[in-house]
Parts: structure tokens; sequence; C-alpha cells
């Protein structure tokens, strides 16, 4: 590669890395950060609620059946 070939290619990089540091402030990076987190913290949360449901649902399944026996 030719020495003016890598002389651009370095300003071009320069010039992407200055870009990029104006379009990520520190406001902007916190609040990626803080969405990522959020989205970490619900699947937890998700898993939780379909337990329950799950505990929810047999615990109906075994009174109707207690019910059911009861009744005959």
């Amino acid at each position: 590669m030719a020495e003016f070939e890598k002389d651009f290619m370095l300003r071009q990089a320069k010039d992407l890395a200055k870009g990029l540091g104006k379009f990520l402030e520190q406001e902007s990076i916190d609040e990626i950060l803080q969405m990522d987190q959020a989205s970490n913290q619900k699947q937890p949360l998700d898993q939780f609620i379909e337990n329950e449901l799950e505990r929810f649902k047999e615990e109906q399944e075994a009174a109707s059946k207690d019910s059911l026996s009861g009744k005959t």
C-alpha cells in the first residue's frame, strides 16, 4: 500500500472517530446503557410472571379436581 493511501485511511479513521465522538456524547451513552440494563431486567421479570402464571394454573386445576371429587 502506498504511503498516500495509508495517510488517506488514517485521516478517514480519525474523522470517523471525531464524528462518532460528537454523535455519542456522554448523555447518549448513558441512555444506551440504561436501555440495555432495562432490557436485561425485563427478562427475569417475564420469567417470574410466567412461573407465577404456571403455578396459578396448577393450583386452579388442583382445586377443580378437588371440587369434582368432592361432588361425587
